[in-house]
């Protein structure tokens, strides 16, 4: 609170600019931050700045590239370095303040970023929420509103997706369904490029690549297209009108059609976008229609002062769980972190507590068999007193599948944040190799044998 900070808060739809106008500060600055919620945008944004002649670092839960004497950093909200001081910070996408698994990022940034002049790029729905954290800083703040500078028009009929036209991309909610839709368009000779939240990077890259060259004129994709990737789509055609959210299949929200809904019409490309869909499209018709309530809470986590706590870890934890929160503040959820460290010492792992926390914060899915083992066998070495070794790809005398392949380059990543969570020796450059390798093993399958990979 002893710094004085300005903010200058875009506020706007999908599509209108607001994070292109607080990058041009960004560009500017002398030093700054970039805060993405995907690590798709944080690479994306440091190539930016690296193209414009500014020394950005990369830092995300997966990956890192510090670059000696950078003045500026693109990362992943949860890895801002809450210590060092920017002169411009840009924090993307402020709406996902209010997610339940994510949001405290949002909010640690926006309470602590140490810089004297920080935007927030937002929907609309999250204004009055921002602006009252920010008055409880005593801040000053500025407010630009963002208008779409080409018209999204709701379509009035369904479409037949083996129909579309160039230019159009096909919204479905899951990877199997990606993949089935992808085929059925190569089988009537239609080669799209295929976007889903479980492709390496490399291999998302060179996917969209192929659509920006207008090698493949069409895009199949799951809502990962609608969180920051600019594609010059003209229509948006949404397959499915409800999803499954890891909890329950439900309809979708108006927020969640307007977002992705909102990557029709790119301007400056196309006078027009369009939204549409194979079915139901009285829902799309109605979520677009409706004004999305404003949001009434921000997510807010813990601290790293629960380690000055001279109790157990899971002790302070759950006593943590328990306590009452203050308005417009919702707590994270922390089961995942009381469970894993649970685990770990049934297992036998006994560690301090700064290593256990830690531990509990690596970013991978615990639910997959193969990837909570081969966290155990990291956990294992470490205690033992030597280092993870990089997961190797069996070799097999058969074609490596689409699976296989993803769950490599999960283990690859989970390899990656551990070591770095341990302070373990990387060898980056053979574990930059592989990622690549394994990216364009990936590509090749999805350019040339979907049919025997769709499960």
């Amino acid at each position: 609170r002893a710094l004085q900070r300005h903010f200058v808060v875009h506020i706007g739809g999908t599509n209108t600019g607001k994070t292109y106008a607080g990058f041009q500060r960004l560009i500017r600055a002398e030093t700054g931050v970039y805060l993405a919620p995907l690590r798709l945008l944080a690479l994306e944004a440091q190539e930016t700045l690296l193209d414009y002649g500014v020394n950005c670092s990369l830092t995300t839960g997966e990956e890192e590239d510090v670059r000696p004497g950078d003045t500026h950093v693109a990362a992943t909200a949860e890895k801002l370095d809450m210590k060092r001081h920017f002169d411009v910070a840009v924090i993307d996408e402020c709406q996902m303040i209010a997610d339940r698994e994510r949001g405290y990022a949002w909010t640690r940034a926006i309470l602590g970023v140490l810089a004297e002049e920080v935007h927030l790029c937002a929907a609309p729905e999250a204004k009055s929420l921002l602006l009252r954290l920010i008055r409880s800083c005593g801040d000053t703040f500025e407010v630009i509103e963002h208008k779409r500078k080409t018209p999204l028009i709701c379509m009035n009929r369904v479409v037949d997706y083996l129909d579309i036209q160039p230019g159009d991309a096909l919204i479905t909610f899951s990877k199997v369904g990606v993949l089935s839709v992808a085929e059925d368009l190569r089988m009537h000779g239609k080669e799209p490029a295929i976007i889903y939240g479980a492709l390496p990077y490399a291999t998302r890259r060179k996917q969209v690549e192929g659509f920006l060259n207008h090698e493949r004129q069409y895009v199949v994709s799951t809502d990962a297209i609608g969180m920051g990737l600019n594609l010059p789509i003209r229509r948006i055609i949404f397959m499915d009108t409800s999803k499954f959210d890891g909890r329950e299949r439900r309809p979708l929200k108006p927020e969640e059609v307007q977002q992705i809904a909102g990557r029709a019409g790119r301007y400056g490309i196309y006078d027009k976008g369009y939204v549409g869909a194979t079915e139901n499209l009285s829902h799309i018709q109605t979520c677009m229609e409706t004004v999305v309530p404003p949001l009434t809470y921000a997510v807010a986590g813990f601290s790293d002062l629960v380690l000055m706590v001279d109790f157990d870890l899971l002790e302070v934890l759950e006593v943590w769980n328990r306590m009452p929160t203050v308005e417009p503040y919702h707590k994270l959820d922390i089961t995942r972190y009381i469970t894993i460290i649970s685990q770990m010492r049934e297992r036998g792992f006994h560690f301090p507590k700064e290593q256990e926390l830690a531990a509990a914060n690596i970013p991978f899915d615990e639910t997959d068999d193969e990837l909570i083992m081969l966290f155990y066998r990291f956990l294992r070495a470490y205690m033992n007193g030597t280092e993870p070794e990089q997961p190797v790809l069996q070799e097999k005398k058969t074609a490596y599948t689409l699976p296989e392949l993803e769950l490599y380059y999960r283990k690859l990543d989970l390899y990656f944040s551990f070591c770095k969570a341990f302070s373990c020796p990387v060898d980056s450059d053979a574990l930059r190799d592989e990622r690549e390798k394994t990216a364009d093993l990936i590509n090749m399958i999805l350019l040339h044998n979907l049919k025997n990979n769709i499960r």
